[in-house]
């Protein structure tokens, strides 16, 4: 997958950080969108569709970030970068809209899904000269017709093992009798998060930690504006009140991130400090 995305970027002349956004970022997203509309569709469980994706944003920020940092310290690509960090934040800020409405309505997922399609084009026909520093393809992975698939399909085993897991982990909660806003915020979250833990750590192995932000700054978009938006329109729902700690908790981790992202920077000590600070959200999700 990551060999796929940097050869994607180099033929198709786009950078590698609005690959790991568009394809990468997105298609990481799969398992949360199939778990969220499954929830609020299948299930009439509003509170394990909107834990799982404030979930999954805390866990992409605090517990894949922190971890691809102790192995290798990101670097932001900082000028295209900091515009969709930014885009980030202003799609937090629309989800939490719903908070005050108290309900997302169809009319409401339609303006989601509306400036998420609008991010989409904008980020396709963005340049910047961070393709320079992309070394030349050979062999097979230069031709479109087989780095394409061969990364569509890598994304697609990893949502597969995803699936696995989270059906699994989430059959063993409820053994345990444990609630599903915790269960949507951690087991589903997390669960629904290895695809972007996967493509993190081993863009973090190549080091290629644009193709990490990108991949993060992707799915979390997509986690607060495609997903609620979709199973909007499919079947409005109510927000929880009992949710808004965890908003705003989603929130207060995205500031630290952009504030990170200004740095241009997340060295192996904030990599720990983020992982701190996810084990302190996990505990208090169960108490």
């Amino acid at each position: 997958m990551v060999r796929g995305a940097i050869a994607l970027s180099k033929r198709l002349s786009l950078s590698t950080l609005v690959i790991g956004i568009v394809i990468v970022g997105f298609g990481t997203s799969l398992p949360e969108l199939l778990a969220s509309l499954y929830a609020v569709v299948g299930m009439n469980s509003p509170e394990l569709h909107l834990g799982n994706i404030m979930g999954s944003n805390v866990a992409n920020i605090l517990l894949i970030l922190g971890l691809t940092a102790l192995i290798n310290p990101i670097v932001f690509p900082s000028k295209p970068s900091l515009k969709d960090i930014l885009f980030l934040f202003l799609s937090v800020v629309l989800l939490g809209l719903a908070f005050l409405m108290t309900s997302m309505y169809r009319w409401y997922g339609v303006c989601l899904v509306i400036a998420m399609t609008a991010y989409i084009l904008w980020s396709l026909f963005q340049k910047d000269s961070q393709n320079e520093e992309i070394p030349e393809i050979s062999g097979p992975w230069k031709f479109l017709s087989f780095c394409l698939p061969i990364t569509l399909i890598s994304i697609g085993v990893m949502v597969f093992g995803a699936k696995l897991m989270v059906n699994n982990a989430v059959e063993i909660a409820r053994d345990w009798h444990v609630s599903e806003r915790v269960i949507g915020l951690t087991i589903v979250a997390v669960g629904t998060s290895l695809p972007e833990l996967t493509a993190s750590l081993l863009s973090a192995l190549h080091k290629r930690s644009d193709l990490a932000i990108g991949n993060i700054i992707g799915s979390n978009i997509f986690n607060v504006l495609m997903i609620p938006g979709l199973t909007a329109i499919i079947k409005p729902f109510d927000v929880q009140k009992e949710l808004r700690f965890d908003f705003w908790s989603m929130t207060i981790v995205t500031i630290i991130f952009v504030i990170f992202a200004i740095r241009c920077r997340i060295g192996r000590i904030a990599g720990i400090f983020f992982l701190l600070l996810y084990s302190a959200y996990i505990f208090k999700s169960f108490f």
